[in-house]
């Protein structure tokens, strides 16, 4: 009886240090795919940072153009009218000076 009973405490041993090293591959393996997928998402947040840049640095571009289309609007038409603009610039002045005078 005792030999049986050894036999069966050895096998559970055994089994017992396979089930330990079948949880510790298990965790190494859960490891590896949380630190896979950390990974992952600091490569996706990467990227979406990058096309975030990339879609501001467009806008201020055309942002930009239309400012410099603005300005030259604004100087051909002093150029073409120079009398009008002449006048709408001592108005707008005349103007500020009083309410800035108060």
């Amino acid at each position: 009886m005792t030999t049986a009973t050894d036999k069966e405490l050895k096998e559970l041993r055994e089994e017992f240090a396979s089930l330990k090293s079948d949880v510790s591959e298990i965790g190494k393996s859960i490891s590896k795919m949380a630190k896979d997928s950390a990974s992952e998402g600091s490569h996706k947040i990467r990227d979406a940072a990058e096309e975030g840049r990339e879609r501001l640095s467009n806008a201020a571009h055309r942002s930009g153009q239309q400012v410099r289309r603005g300005w030259d609007s604004f100087e051909s038409e002093i150029e073409d009218r120079p009398m009008t603009s002449l006048a709408i610039a001592l108005g707008l002045g005349f103007i500020l000076g009083k309410l800035l005078d108060r």
